[in-house]
């Protein structure tokens, strides 16, 4: 089967599974299903960058989603300036000081510990936060992206002539990036009764939430070329894994949050 037939059949599986558990899972069921989503994107990322105590930097990182799920911001920012710390003192405690590439061991796993925090378990937080915040948000937003990446494709695909970041995304042109913009500004615009927001605001909204979610699949992409992988794991077929599947929520989540609860919530 070709590589887009398989796209195509995942896409049909996968699709309305998870338009389900955005639109009818209560904040409480739905804040558990992310922190799944969080250790299986940790997992890939961790595995991905080829750093050793694979499960050690998991858990450690894991350890600081128990805090910020309860909301103890404080507690959290310690959890995280300390999970390097213990990281530091397990590769010396184990004797492994005195090996040769030990400085950028330790170096990696502390920048995965961060990386982690920021880039998979802040924005699957933040989208627990829409949850709780207007029970159709997440879902609106899942339907955002969905449309960006569907339009994006398809512009790229039938106009795309300009490279966007041919030394990242060797795909990406500044056409499909247009067709992201076009197509997320469509949904916000059909939701933003809904939302609670005039039809200007939405049009606004939705461009530059269609540039976000182009900026967190580049970004992405920059992580799978330091870390010489096509995908971060085969689990989805025709997809990749579940950290290719999110990266689009890495900055579009945060901003969509805060905008509203700052200015309409």
């Amino acid at each position: 089967m070709g590589e887009f037939k398989k796209r195509l059949v995942a896409s049909f599986c996968i699709a309305p599974l998870i338009a389900s558990v955005f639109y009818f899972l209560p904040d409480t069921w739905f804040s558990g299903v992310l922190t799944l989503i969080a250790i299986i994107a940790l997992f890939e990322l961790i595995t991905m960058s080829g750093t050793g105590e694979r499960y050690l930097l998991l858990i450690l990182t894991l350890l600081c989603i128990i805090p910020l799920y309860f909301k103890l911001f404080f507690i959290y920012a310690v959890c995280l300036l300390f999970a390097p710390f213990v990281f530091l003192i397990y590769k010396i405690i184990n004797g492994e000081s005195k090996k040769p590439g030990i400085n950028e061991e330790v170096m990696k796993g502390i920048y995965i510990i961060f990386l982690g925090e920021i880039f998979v378990v802040l924005p699957l937080y933040h989208l627990s936060l829409l949850k709780k915040a207007g029970f159709l948000l997440p879902f609106i937003l899942l339907l955002t992206i969905w449309a960006s990446d569907t339009c994006a494709y398809l512009f790229g695909k039938g106009f795309g002539k300009r490279k966007l970041v041919p030394m990242i995304s060797p795909k990406k042109t500044y056409e499909g990036l247009l067709g992201a913009i076009a197509g997320s500004m469509v949904v916000i615009v059909l939701s933003a009764k809904t939302i609670g927001i005039g039809l200007l605001e939405a049009f606004i909204i939705g461009i530059i939430l269609g540039i976000l979610a182009q900026a967190g699949d580049i970004l992405e992409s920059v992580g799978k070329r330091v870390c010489a992988a096509k995908d971060s794991s085969g689990l989805i077929p025709g997809h990749g894994g579940i950290l290719d599947r999110m990266d689009s929520f890495i900055f579009t989540a945060p901003f969509l949050y805060h905008y509203l609860l700052g200015l309409k919530l």
